[in-house]
């Protein structure tokens, strides 16, 4: 009788271990979830609707400020290197700020960025009050791998990604 106790034990623990193992397994996004108003107005768009399969990229920035616009050309110029990363343009600038830089980049003819206003100023109050430009690079199962402060340029993008 003791012997099937044991048996029963063992078995139980080994459930729970299994158990315990799969829900390790299922991947959890480290992007935060919260929305983004896009230029339309009307449009919100929530952060977990973000694909996987692809590299991601959170540049928070501001419409007015010339690091973010130098940094922004960098980009747009080696768009054929990064093409198959995402791109989430994000500010908390008014909106009619955000349209005209989305009109003066045409950030719209490209596929893979979207651009929105953090309406409910998440973004910098999440990550400690950061300031544009900044952002974040995640791996294509939306695991954080990088993050660039200030400005850079898209070579230091493109070396981050490359290591992916």
């Amino acid at each position: 009788m003791q012997r099937s106790s044991m048996k029963m034990k063992a078995f139980a623990i080994w459930l729970l271990t299994q158990w315990l193992i799969s829900c390790q397994s299922h991947h959890k996004s480290d992007i935060p979830a919260f929305d983004l108003l896009l230029s339309d107005s009307t449009t919100l768009f929530h952060t977990a609707d973000i694909p996987e399969g692809r590299p991601i990229v959170m540049l928070f920035f501001s419409p007015t400020c010339g690091h973010c616009q130098e940094e922004t050309a960098s980009l747009l110029k080696k768009m054929d290197s990064l093409k198959h990363v995402n791109f989430y343009f994000l500010t908390i600038d008014p909106m009619e700020d955000m349209r005209l830089f989305n009109k003066v980049y045409r950030l719209d003819r490209y596929t893979n960025i979207t651009i929105g206003r953090d309406y409910k100023f998440f973004f910098p109050v999440h990550f400690k009050s950061v300031t544009p430009p900044y952002s974040l690079i995640y791996d294509g199962d939306k695991r954080l791998r990088g993050a660039i402060t200030g400005q850079a340029d898209a070579s230091k993008f493109i070396a981050i990604i490359n290591k992916l």
